[in-house]
Parts: structure tokens; sequence; C-alpha cells
């Protein structure tokens, strides 16, 4: 760790049979001076580095030229960091100033560290990624960048990256590809899990929200002060620790409370109710655990068949999404490429397809193939009738049975994509009337 870049080139170019002064050594986007030592390039991590042959012929002409090249791309990156790693893009993610519970996490006071970090590393992680290898959790990133023509890490910058924009939308930033087979000039940014070894093609996802609680700001569930945090996009940037955000994701699941939005997708507010706080980035999600995150993907996915006017097929072990057109009541779920059962069914109480009116309710058992003749020996079906008949009452809007269990006679139905709100009395939308004359009869 403590050899320099003028040592490891005078090592390849013995083990190559090459002149030193012809190599140049680049890593995460920038060509390594001589002076500088293995620990303070942040190499620590069994990161890769590229070292490319330039004829002496033509290093004069790139030394020359460096305000227009090379020479003038380390200057200001040199200046404001060693190491894309700890470059800090969390200024245009949370702002400079603030007035609400979380402010923008101050870099320059190291009083949380991570237990991984070791001596000549950053005191700091500026990124955070989800592994779904090794580690299939939150883990500290690294960022990195290769050439987009040859996906080589021979790329020089010609500007280091000062915004998420800058490393998330593609061809922002450009360069200059030093292969010699290579033209390439354009940068792209991709993340590592910085954790483990890893190899070209191991890359994950950030997560742009997940940064270090530098500034040891509560969190706004348990109010414990942890590190790492995640930071609500909301007007007051609310911070919420990794666990928290995990029971908050689990719980909105089981309960069906996720936000469809049309745009975005399967995603969830600020834990504190804050207008416009959506959280953009899905992967986020990811921190649920991969069964669980499995169910949240099957969620969304029907939740967008049901805001699409679809429906969804009530046949056990099937649920096949279907747009059928508006008004059709007889619904075939037609098999095809390995989806659908077959099964037609009413669109009304997604019972066998009939004529005349429904029954009035319909009950559905998921996940289990039951045989005809032992369901008709295991009917309670009179006393189910009645039982069903006593203490419930369907949804004025969707027809559900729903059942009441004390309380007022202000009800909600409990079926995510209706949440009609009625009166059990009069089964009409609840209203003021209801509420003066018969609220706790």
């Amino acid at each position: 760790s403590d050899a320099s870049i003028l040592q490891l080139k005078e090592a390849v170019a013995q083990r190559q049979g090459v002149p030193a002064d012809q190599l140049r050594v680049i890593f995460a986007g920038r060509e390594l001076s001589n002076d500088l030592t293995l620990q303070n390039c942040d190499l620590a991590q069994q990161s890769i580095v590229h070292i490319v042959q330039s004829p002496q012929k033509n290093s004069p002409n790139k030394d020359e030229t460096g305000d227009n090249s090379a020479g003038r791309i380390l200057k200001p990156m040199e200046r404001e960091t060693e190491s894309l790693t700890r470059i800090d893009l969390s200024t245009s993610v949370l702002p400079s100033l603030s007035a609400g519970l979380a402010v923008i996490l101050d870099t320059t006071k190291p009083s949380i560290s991570l237990p991984s970090e070791k001596s000549g590393a950053a005191s700091y992680n500026s990124f955070y990624v989800f592994c779904k290898s090794l580690c299939q959790s939150v883990k500290p990133g690294k960022l990195r960048v290769r050439c987009s023509e040859c996906k080589q890490g021979t790329l020089t910058l010609a500007r280091g990256p000062s915004c998420w924009d800058d490393v998330l939308m593609p061809n922002r930033i450009r360069g200059v590809c030093q292969s010699q087979r290579c033209n390439g000039n354009v940068a792209e940014f991709y993340f590592k899990c910085g954790a483990h070894p890893t190899s070209d093609n191991e890359t994950s996802v950030s997560l742009n929200l997940i940064t270090t609680n530098s500034r040891c700001i509560t969190c706004i569930t348990c109010t414990d002060i942890r590190s790492p945090v995640l930071v609500f996009q909301c007007v007051h940037r609310h911070v919420i620790c990794l666990d928290c955000f995990h029971l908050y994701c689990v719980t909105m699941l089981n309960d069906r409370q996720f936000i469809h939005d049309p745009e975005l997708g399967y995603s969830l507010p600020c834990v504190a109710g804050c207008p416009d706080s959506l959280i953009k980035e899905l992967h986020h999600f990811r921190i649920l655990g991969e069964e669980q995150y499995n169910r949240y993907q099957r969620y969304g996915a029907e939740e967008c068949v049901l805001q699409m006017g679809g429906v969804l097929c009530p046949t056990p072990g099937c649920g096949a999404g279907l747009l059928p057109e508006p008004g059709v009541r007889k619904i075939v779920c037609e098999p095809g490429n390995g989806i659908g059962c077959g099964f037609v069914f009413c669109r009304e109480c997604k019972e066998e397809y009939h004529e005349g009116e429904c029954s009035g309710f319909s009950l559905s058992l998921q996940g289990y193939v039951v045989d005809e003749h032992a369901a008709t020996q295991a009917r309670w079906e009179e006393a189910s009738r009645e039982t069903i008949k006593k203490t419930t009452k369907p949804c004025p809007n969707c027809n559900i049975p729903v059942e009441k269990n004390g309380g007022c006679m202000h009800m909600k139905c409990p079926r995510p994509q209706c949440r009609f709100e009625w009166c059990w009395n009069c089964s009409l939308e609840w209203n003021r009337t209801c509420m003066g004359d018969h609220w706790f009869d």
C-alpha cells in the first residue's frame, strides 16, 4: 500500500520487457502520477487498474498538449479528490441549507465510520449499493468509469462528475480512451460493491437516497442515531435508519398500501406522509429481501393491471392479469406462452361464468387446488350463507362482503383497489347526515 505509482510502473515494465517511461497507469477515470502511493489512490479494495503503453515518441506530444488532454484533466481532479469513490454527489439530492429535520450530511466531520474501513481509506462512504450477488444487502459502493465504446477502464475524464445526473444519465461527460485501438470519447459510469472483490461485469445499482449519517441525525421512527440512513426527498428531508425503513416497507407491503404511480411504478412516500415524496429509484425496495421483493413485484404488476381497468384471474395458482374490453362481463383466461388457465368467469363476482345476477358474495381460495368431490363433501353451505348474511354486508361499490365487528357505522371497504367509505345502516356513501344521525347507532 505504501508503494508509489512509479514503483508499480517499474515492476510491470520489468515483467513485460518495456521501458517504464512508456507506461501510463489509469484508474477510475484519471491517469495516476508517479509520486502518488497506492494507498492514496484508494486501491486497497481489490480494485482493477489499467496500465497502457504509450510509445515514447508520442509521449512528448501528449505532455506538450497537456492543457488540452490528460495534463489538464489531472489538475482539477487532484485538487478535488484522490478517487471517484470519495466524490460527494449528495448536494444534487440534498440541499446545502435546509430548515427541515435533515440537512445535507456534512462530509468534513468523520464522526461515524464503518467498521470495515482500513487505515488510509476514506473516512466516510459517498455511495451505497444493493449487492445482489454475495452480500444480498445494502453495502458501500464504488463508483467506476469505463469507455462506452470498448468497455475498458482506460478512459481519462475531461472532468469529474459533480451531480447524480452526471453519473446516472448517459453521455453527460466525455474523456479520452487511452487504449491504442479505441477512439472512444464518452464516459460510462457504473457502480460496484465495495465489500468484496468484484469482476468487471459484477455491477450493482446505486441507492442515491442512502448516505452516511455524518451529522448524527436521529431516525424519524426509532429516534436512534444510526448509519447509514435513507433520506426521503420530501421538503423536510426526513431521515430514517435502514432497519426502520425495512420494517416500514414490510408493513406497507403486507397491507398493500404501496402507491402505484403511472410514471414511477409501485412506490412509497415519506414515512411521515409528506406530499411529493415518492421514492423514484425502486431498487431501494431491494432492502425487503429476495422473497418479499418478489412479492412486491407481483403486487406491483397486479396493481398496474387493476389501474388499467383489467382483472386478475381468480383461479388458485393462476392470477393472470387480463385486459378485457370495457363492459364485457364474460372473461376468458386465455392460455398462451405459459400464462393463463382457460377458466371462464364473471367479471363482477369472479365466479364461474353465469347468466343473470350474481349471488351477492364470492369466496376465493388462493394457493390451493381442491378436488371437486372433496369440496362438495366439505360444505357447511347453508350455515356459511347464514353467517355471511348476519355478520356482513356487501360494499355498495364493489359488492365484496364486509364484516362489522363493533365500532361505529362508518365503514371502509378493505379491498385496496376500492377503499369505498360507506354507512353500515343505509349502505350509502358516508355523508354528513349519517355522521349526525346514526354514527354510533
